[in-house]
C-alpha cells in the first residue's frame, strides 16, 4: 500500500482536513483553522493546488476582497482514499495484538 506524500505531510493533511469539513474558507481561516502560519500557507495551497485536491478564487466578502480556497471533488475523493489507508495499517495493527 502506497501512500500520498502530498497528503499525508502533516500541514497540508491538516489543511486538507479541514477543508474537508468545511468545504470552503477563505485563507484567513484556514490558516487559523488548521494553524498553518501565513509564510507556509501559500506554498502549501500551491502544492495541493497542482495536484488538484484544491483550487483558489477570490471573493468579495464584506471584509473586502478575500481568496477563498476550495476543496475539489478530485481532493475530496483522494482525501478519503488516504483515511481508508491509515484506517486499514490500524486496523491490521489492532488485530495483531
Amino acid at each position: 500500500m502506497k501512500f500520498d506524500e502530498e497528503i499525508l505531510n502533516p500541514k497540508r493533511f491538516a489543511i486538507l482536513s479541514v477543508l474537508f469539513l468545511c468545504r470552503r474558507m477563505t485563507e484567513g481561516e484556514l490558516a487559523k483553522a488548521a494553524e498553518v502560519q501565513w509564510g507556509s500557507l501559500s506554498t502549501h495551497l500551491n502544492r495541493l493546488e497542482k495536484k488538484g485536491y484544491i483550487k483558489r478564487r477570490k471573493a468579495i466578502t464584506g471584509s473586502g476582497v478575500r481568496t477563498v480556497v476550495e476543496i475539489t471533488e478530485y481532493g475530496y475523493k483522494k482525501y478519503c482514499e488516504e483515511i481508508e489507508k491509515l484506517k486499514n495499517v490500524i486496523n491490521t495493527v489492532e488485530d495483531n495484538l
